[in-house]
């Protein structure tokens, strides 16, 4: 593993790639924008952020709701 940040474990893979994989029991659903690989571990954590964001986003949503 190369860092965790925000839940999530940015690793290289096999390949030299970098891979965002988390704790299946801490989200309670899969988040399917990261089978992307990455080049550099800030491009990883933009991805996380951008998960974060997302999710925020759909929280805030349905408290209006």
């Amino acid at each position: 593993m190369i860092t965790r940040y925000r839940t999530f474990d940015i690793k290289i893979n096999d390949s030299g790639k970098l891979v965002v994989s988390f704790d299946s029991h801490l989200l309670n659903r899969m988040p399917n924008e990261f089978e992307t690989q990455f080049e550099i571990v800030s491009e990883a954590m933009d991805a996380i952020d951008q998960y974060w964001r997302k999710e925020a986003r759909r929280f805030s949503e349905g408290m209006l709701r």
